[in-house]
């Protein structure tokens, strides 16, 4: 076939073979490699947006699971903030999970006498390290990434799923600084119902702003505890807080972070709050 006239260097380029590649890059974006006292490296990925912060600086979302969230994350919330005013610009920092060993231990809370049982996920698995990690975010990873981005102390989100979800609510029950916490389909029934007794014990004068959401799937265990988020989230409300329940109809597990991804994004950077 005789090539359209003009298109000649396309079709030669084409003929030629592969065409040269590139790694995408996101602009506005860094990895900061952090070791743990154990000397374990944790990655962190950050992203900001353009322009100079407020005087009382970024908000910023702390998401776990980085990984697998950030790129996604980021590119949703400068999406929204391009197009929905009620939404602003923030930073968010996703913290990469590593090998699934590490994952459990770091966001399950400690439960003395307790190991996950025969048949529920990550059975076998070291759990209990929560607070080591919560004060690792804390104490390391939030002095570093205030010292290069202005963040406002007053609107930090954490945003977990699954066993992240529970990590993201034992801080929200322990009064960790969050003003607002995300929890997609946690895994409520880690702990035989230590979890529940972390929030009885809560301090009440806590307000701390909630989000959780769950699928619809009948055959995940976690997703099982529909109701028992929705109450969850009913229960804090009675506090005086702002909760919402959220039901991600047509979800199962695997799906749950990315259906909940604006919802997570307009809790974090809502200019309404």
């Amino acid at each position: 076939m005789k090539p359209i006239l003009g298109l000649e260097p396309l079709f030669a380029l084409l003929s030629a073979g592969p065409l040269g590649t590139a790694e995408w890059t996101l602009p506005h974006s860094d990895v900061q490699i952090v070791p743990a006292p154990d000397g374990h490296l944790y990655r962190l990925l950050v992203s900001w947006p353009a322009g100079e912060p407020p005087a009382q600086g970024w908000p910023v979302l702390w998401l776990l699971d980085g990984e697998d969230n950030f790129a996604i994350a980021t590119m949703t919330a400068r999406r929204f903030a391009d197009v929905h005013p009620e939404i602003g610009k923030g930073v968010i920092v996703a913290i990469e999970s590593g090998h699934r060993s590490r994952r459990v231990e770091d966001y399950t809370p400690p439960s003395p006498g307790y190991s996950i049982p025969q048949g529920f996920p990550a059975c076998g698995l070291p759990t209990g390290g929560a607070e080591r990690f919560l004060d690792l975010i804390d104490e390391v990873f939030r002095p570093l990434v205030e010292g290069r981005w202005h963040l406002d102390p007053a609107r930090q989100t954490l945003a977990g799923h699954g066993f992240g979800g529970v990590l993201a609510l034992h801080a929200m029950f322990t009064g960790r600084t969050y003003s607002t916490v995300v929890a997609v389909s946690p895994s409520l029934w880690y702990g035989g119902g230590s979890l529940a007794a972390g929030e009885r014990k809560a301090d009440p004068r806590l307000k701390t702003q909630l989000l959780i959401a769950n699928g619809a799937c009948g055959n995940d265990f976690d997703d099982h505890g529909g109701a028992a988020a929705e109450a969850l989230a009913t229960r804090w409300q009675r506090r005086g807080a702002e909760a919402e329940h959220l039901a991600l109809d047509g979800n199962c597990h695997g799906s749950t972070m990315l259906a909940a991804m604006g919802a997570t994004i307009a809790a974090a950077f809502s200019t309404e709050r």
